[in-house]
């Protein structure tokens, strides 16, 4: 074997070494594919879409109320929800746009089961636990203790609704996954707000 034939089986090696890092370079260039998309089952599609609705009404309540002359339990309390919601909110817009699925519902409340709660909606999309424009409207209207008893009955009221949600998700959805176990925290989050809202009120001697 010659030095030339040694120089040319090295050089071909290279070359063959060189168009094959060439070509997983250019392949996203040349071949046009993606990464498949996350699958969500309806039931989870839509338990997103709605309780990102849901959550949004939640954070206004909580921003509405969260002003001076409010006492200082009231606005660390609004403060918590929205911090945790906003959260929440930005998560569960992230699995849907991951799962290339719209971020809004063209049929609000469509994948629920258990529609025979006790926490029904108050609003004009059926959505559990859920106040009217003419609650919420009153959170800005109303002062001092008035606004907080309502802001804490109208929130209770909107955590069981989120309950009930997110226990027909937990009992018809898929047994695991990132949407389920963020459910799970939903769950506990707001059965424990519940549980302190409840306190709060019992405090305030407010029964109504």
């Amino acid at each position: 074997m010659t030095a030339r034939t040694v120089v040319t089986g090295a050089a071909a090696t290279m070359l063959a070494a060189l168009v094959f890092v060439l070509g997983i370079a250019l392949r996203p260039a040349l071949v046009s594919e993606s990464p498949a998309a996350p699958s969500l089952s309806a039931v989870e599609i839509g338990y997103l879409q709605d309780m990102i609705a849901h959550h949004q009404q939640a954070v206004t309540m909580a921003q509405s109320i969260d002003r001076d002359g409010m006492s200082v339990p009231i606005r660390g309390l609004s403060r918590q929800m929205v911090q945790e919601q906003s959260g929440e909110i930005g998560t569960m817009i992230g699995f849907l746009q991951m799962a290339d699925q719209q971020i809004q519902s063209s049929s609000s409340m469509a994948w629920m089961h258990g529609r025979g709660h006790d926490h029904s909606s108050n609003d004009d999309h059926g959505m559990p636990g859920s106040a009217t424009s003419d609650e919420v409207a009153s959170l800005g209207s109303l002062g001092g203790t008035a606004a907080e008893n309502q802001f804490l009955r109208l929130m209770q009221r909107h955590h069981y609704g989120g309950i009930a949600m997110t226990q027909d998700l937990l009992a018809y959805g898929p047994s695991d996954g990132p949407v389920v176990r963020l459910a799970r925290t939903i769950l506990a989050v707001q059965t424990r707000e519940t549980g302190l809202i409840g306190s709060m009120l019992v405090v305030r001697g407010v029964t109504d």
